[in-house]
This record gives C-alpha cells, structure tokens and sequence, in this order.
C-alpha cells in the first residue's frame, strides 16, 4: 500500500504545478564562452603585446535563476555576472566601458542575441576591481517537448577579429 503512495507522489506535484508559474531549480543552463570570455584593451596607437596592455577584463561567474509557467509555456530567465578587471598600477581614477554579450541557444540554434555595456571604474592605485552585473530578464518560449534546461544562457565579450587573434596567444590556446 506504502509503496503504491510514494509512486503517486510525483504524479500528485506535477499535475499540483500545471498551470501555474513556478520557480525551478533547473533553469537555462548559464555558461561563459570560453573563446570570449576575457578582453585585453590596449593603448591607443600601439600593438598588441603584453607591455601595452591597458587593461583586461574577464567574465568569471555567470549564475542563473528563472520561473516557468506550464500555462504559456514561458521561462523568465535571470542571469548575474561577475566580472573581474586588471590594470598596471596608476595614480589615475579611470572609468571604462567594454561591450559584451548573452545568447540564449540549444545545440547550434540561436534564438537570441542581446548586446550589453559593461561600465567599470577604477580607483586612484587600484590594479583591480570586481563588478556584477545583471543583464535584461530573458524570456523565452519553451518549444512543446523541450523544457527550460534543454537551452543555455552564453555569456561573452563582444570582440573584434584583432581581440579573437590576440586571445589565441593566451590562456587556454598557449601549448
């Protein structure tokens, strides 16, 4: 009889949840692109090397929360990112501003593209600083027979081909 009751218990939630809105723990996937997930800016009039760095901003933590209406089918998508940017020790308070980008996406089909602008300040001294940002809420119709975490939020840096290229001899690519 017991295990009769256990087995209906997850039937009893889901049909308890239809039609409603509910937060769920299992939303669009958040992830970084790894290819853009750092930016290094250079001096006005220089070349790309290490020694003309200006600053470098990298995208560190992306995390996620949604709600899901079963009703409409719709994920209202939230997303927090942490960014950490690094400079050479100046006495200047600088203030900059870096494009960057989130897709929501399933395998290879993007569904949307959003581009933002990330607005930091340095401190007089300071060689780095932490900002979080929380783009647009994201919304999104769940297709019939997907559910919210079959799609993944990506975040990245909006580059140019020279960023892409310099990229390439850091980090990850680096044999």
């Amino acid at each position: 009889m017991n295990a009769r009751l256990f087995r209906l218990v997850p039937l009893a939630a889901l049909l308890l949840a239809m039609g409603c809105t509910t937060k769920i723990s299992v939303c669009p996937v958040p992830a970084i692109l790894a290819d853009t997930q750092s930016v290094t800016i250079f001096r006005p009039g220089t070349v790309p090397d290490l020694a003309n760095e200006l600053y470098t901003v990298s995208l560190i933590n992306a995390e996620g929360d949604c709600t899901y209406s079963t009703k409409n089918s719709l994920v209202h998508a939230s997303l927090e990112l942490t960014f950490r940017a690094t400079r050479v020790p100046t006495k200047e308070a600088v203030t900059y501003t870096v494009p960057y980008f989130v897709v929501i996406h399933e395998n290879a089909k993007i569904f949307t593209k959003y581009i933002y602008r990330l607005r930091f300040t340095f401190a007089p001294g300071a060689t780095a600083v932490t900002i979080k940002q929380s783009p647009d809420e994201l919304v999104l119709h769940v297709s019939n027979g997907k559910l919210p975490w079959n799609y993944q939020q990506m975040a990245g840096f909006q580059m140019t081909p020279a960023q892409i290229e310099y990229n390439k001899t850091r980090g990850r690519y680096v044999p």
